[in-house]
C-alpha cells in the first residue's frame, strides 16, 4: 500500500525549497528543512570527491550566490516509505555546472527532513 499523496506533495515542495535556495544562492530558505546533524557526499567533475556537514553545503549556496535566468530544475520522488523518502533533484546551468542530487528524507517527530544530499556532477557547462 502506498502512503498518501500528501506525503509525496510534502516532500515534493521540500526539494522545491532546495531548488529556491541553490537558484537565489540563499541557504537561508532551505535551512529549515535540514536535520541539524545533515551531512553530504558528492563528486564535482569526476575528479573531486567532497563530503561534510551541511554547513559547508550552505556555505557553498551563499558564496556563490544567485543563478542567471537558464538555471533550471525538476524534481521526481523516487521513492516514499512511512518515514523514509528519496527525491531526485536535477539541475541545469547551476553557475555553468549540471548536477543531479538526491535527497534523503526522514519523517521525524513528524516532521519531514532532509538528512543527507548526494550529488553528482554530470558536466561542465563552461568547457
Amino acid at each position: 500500500m502506498r502512503e498518501d499523496i500528501k506525503e509525496y506533495n510534502t516532500v515534493e515542495n521540500i526539494a522545491r525549497k532546495f531548488i529556491e535556495a541553490v537558484k537565489n544562492g540563499n541557504s537561508a530558505i532551505v535551512k529549515p528543512y535540514f536535520y541539524e546533524k545533515a551531512c553530504f557526499f558528492g563528486q564535482l567533475n569526476e575528479k573531486v570527491y567532497q563530503s561534510g556537514s551541511i554547513e559547508e553545503f550552505y556555505n557553498t549556496i551563499d558564496s556563490f550566490g544567485a543563478c542567471d535566468d537558464n538555471y533550471t530544475a525538476r524534481v521526481d520522488v523516487i521513492a516514499l516509505e512511512k518515514t523514509i523518502a528519496t527525491v531526485r533533484v536535477i539541475e541545469d546551468n547551476w553557475h555553468g555546472y549540471k548536477f543531479t542530487d538526491f535527497l534523503i528524507m526522514n519523517k521525524i517527530n513528524g516532521t519531514w527532513k532532509i538528512v543527507s544530499k548526494v550529488y553528482d556532477t554530470l558536466q561542465d557547462l563552461n568547457k
